[in-house]
């Protein structure tokens, strides 16, 4: 069976502001494969995705701003009932949680329960949470 895509395009993953050079093999092939999609295979595998895992779907939803800024700032993942920054980490599972710490160094957050459940929105870092 052959895959769905086929097509070449652009790097998925360059609008990110990283590099691939610490994923594994497999993590690569699957961006090298999603850099090849047209949009109408990547609408095909998102809708499939949402049958199949509904929580896998919403975490590719809301772990990626919605809109690309302009100029050097990037957006931050915030809560929006609380104002704190918000994060994955993937040794604790898929799912969004609140976090203390500069955000940039790896091991130096401290994730904890503020009672809410993170309800994720993505602001420049000069924004104010309470104004949206």
């Amino acid at each position: 069976m052959s895959s769905i895509m086929t097509q070449s395009g652009p790097n998925a993953h360059a609008h990110l502001g990283g590099t691939c050079a610490g994923l594994d093999a497999a993590a690569r092939g699957r961006a090298d494969r999603l850099a090849r999609v047209t949009s109408d295979q990547m609408q095909a595998a998102l809708a499939l995705l949402s049958m199949l895992d509904p929580e896998a779907f919403e975490i590719a939803f809301t772990a990626v701003p919605t809109a690309l800024c302009d100029g050097d700032e990037e957006p931050i993942p915030v809560c929006r009932e609380c104002g704190v920054r918000v994060g994955i980490f993937p040794h604790r599972g898929l799912h969004w949680e609140h976090f203390r710490g500069d955000g940039l160094t790896s091991g130096a957050q401290q994730t904890y329960d503020p009672g809410h459940a993170p309800e994720v929105i993505w602001i420049l870092p000069d924004e104010d949470p309470d104004d949206l």
